[in-house]
C-alpha cells in the first residue's frame, strides 16, 4: 500500500493529549500527513483547503446530543463530500456499530486505541475507497466512448 505515506489524515478529537498521541502513533507507524483538528470548524477549514483522504474522529467530546434525533453518535463531518470517516470509540457493540454505519463512518475502532489496528484499519478504508473510485473512473470512461 504505497499510498499510505501519502494519504492526507484528519484526526479530529476534542481532547489535545489523545490527539497528539494518536498523530504522533500514526505518524511513526508512515503516515505522513496527518493533520490535527480540535473542533468541527477546524477539521472543514483543513478539508476545504486540502483534500482529506480520510477522517478518524474520537467519539468523546462530539456525542451528539440528545436533541439531535436522539442519536449518540456525531456524525461523519465529511459525509458531505464522500470522504470516509473512521469513529475512535470505548462502545463498539453491534448497537454502536449500526449507529456509527448510519452516522455516516466506514469502520469503528475500539479503544483504548492500539495504534497498529488503526493503521491497518485506515489501510483498508483507504485501499476500498481506492478500488471504488478507480472502477467509477473505469466505468465514466467506459460510457464516454
Amino acid at each position: 500500500m504505497r499510498f499510505l505515506p501519502v494519504a492526507r489524515i484528519v484526526v479530529l478529537d476534542a481532547d489535545a493529549e489523545h490527539r497528539a498521541s494518536t498523530c504522533a502513533s500514526l505518524t511513526e507507524l508512515g503516515l505522513l500527513q496527518v493533520v490535527q483538528a480540535a473542533t468541527l470548524k477546524e477539521a472543514q477549514q483543513l478539508g476545504q483547503e486540502h483534500p482529506v483522504d480520510l477522517c478518524v474522529v474520537h467519539a468523546r467530546g462530539f456525542e451528539a446530543r440528545a436533541t439531535d434525533d436522539g442519536k449518540k453518535i456525531f456524525p461523519n463531518p465529511f459525509v458531505h463530500n464522500g470522504t470516509p470517516a473512521i469513529l475512535l470509540s470505548a462502545d463498539t457493540s453491534r448497537s454502536a456499530t449500526q449507529e456509527a454505519a448510519a452516522s455516516g463512518y466506514v469502520a469503528i475502532v475500539a479503544l483504548p486505541l492500539m495504534p497498529r489496528l488503526l493503521y491497518r484499519r485506515i489501510g483498508s478504508v483507504l485501499q476500498k475507497a481506492r478500488r471504488t473510485g478507480q472502477a467509477a473512473h473505469k466505468t465514466s470512461q467506459l460510457t464516454d466512448d
